[in-house]
């Protein structure tokens, strides 16, 4: 289920949604997310996490969603 939700946020990114709308619109009301979405710098590059039920963080940077293990 992971994979669907990120497959969901990256056609919602490439179709020009941004992230406070994709937060709103899908992530917010996901059985799978867990509270609220934090930030991180990887590489120099910010990033937002967001961490899900499965143990697992879906992320959000410039290049798009990205999904890894705690």
């Amino acid at each position: 289920m992971p994979r669907q939700l990120l497959d969901a946020c990256e056609r919602a990114r490439r179709s020009g949604l941004d992230f406070p709308t994709i937060w709103r619109t899908l992530l917010r009301t996901s059985p799978l997310v867990i509270g609220l979405p934090g930030h991180e710098v990887v590489d120099g590059e910010a990033q937002i996490v967001i961490s899900l039920s499965t143990g697992q963080q879906l992320l959000s940077a410039a290049n798009g969603f990205s999904l890894r293990w705690r």
